[in-house]
């Protein structure tokens, strides 16, 4: 039987850690490629900052492409989200998107506790929205197994969008961070539309243990699926 765990019993839960993970200074790095075509790095720092007078975590998110798909198609792309230490929810992000010839700048910050405002459209909040790597370490903070299910808002350019996240199998690993047994994770709309532009779709496989590392991540793009390997974890002193 699937077990359904919804956003709102989530929320109830992160206020009662005891034990919550602490993923400050942890660095992520990241192999990009599609298929065997290696296609640059990826990078994924999540620190302690302050925000509003007020402590938070700070994910920068970041890739770029090598020397040869920069002829082709090149990828500068950061994401720097400011998310509350209580639940991972978004506070504030800044995005610098460079993917070929598509250039886009975005900021978004939470108003109050029901106002999403993005660039210059103001959203209305039902609950707590979540960068959709943010949740990742959300998901890295549980006890997980096969069947289960979360559901989260998602904040975007033109909406808030549902998001239903399946842990939906297991698969052994061998990356150049080493071998791990993998949980694999896969978000899904709940109205069966894409998550992504260009009809982008994810899947992360997080390691089946304590750590419970983004070890792989794919994500379809309009030039393919790019697939990220974790090649390394070190720590920050920032």
């Amino acid at each position: 039987m699937i077990k359904l765990r919804s956003y709102y019993l989530l929320l109830l839960a992160a206020f009662a850690w005891s034990d919550s993970k602490d993923f400050s200074g942890e660095v992520l790095h990241y192999s990009a490629g599609f298929r065997i075509l290696p296609a640059g790095n990826a990078t994924l720092s999540f620190t302690t900052d302050s925000l509003m007078g007020e402590t938070v975590y700070k994910l920068t998110t970041s890739v770029k492409t090598n020397t040869f798909l920069d002829a082709f198609y090149e990828v500068r792309d950061e994401i720097q989200s400011w998310i509350s230490p209580k639940n991972y929810s978004l506070q504030r992000t800044i995005q610098t998107i460079r993917e070929g010839a598509y250039h886009r700048d975005h900021t978004a910050h939470i108003q109050g506790d029901s106002i999403l405002v993005w660039n210059d459209k103001i959203l209305k909040l039902s609950a707590p929205v979540y960068d959709p790597i943010a949740f990742i370490y959300y998901l890295r903070s549980q006890d997980l197994s096969i069947g289960e299910s979360f559901h989260f808002l998602s904040a975007g350019e033109k909406k808030i969008k549902e998001v239903m996240v399946h842990i939906t199998g297991k698969e052994r690993l061998k990356v150049t961070a080493g071998t791990f047994n993998c949980l694999i994770i896969e978000p899904v709309s709940p109205d069966g539309r894409s998550l992504l532009k260009n009809n982008g779709e994810m899947r992360v496989w997080l390691s089946n243990d304590n750590e419970k590392l983004p070890v792989k991540i794919e994500l379809r793009t309009n030039i393919g699926i790019m697939v990220m390997k974790l090649k390394e974890r070190d720590y920050s002193s920032h």
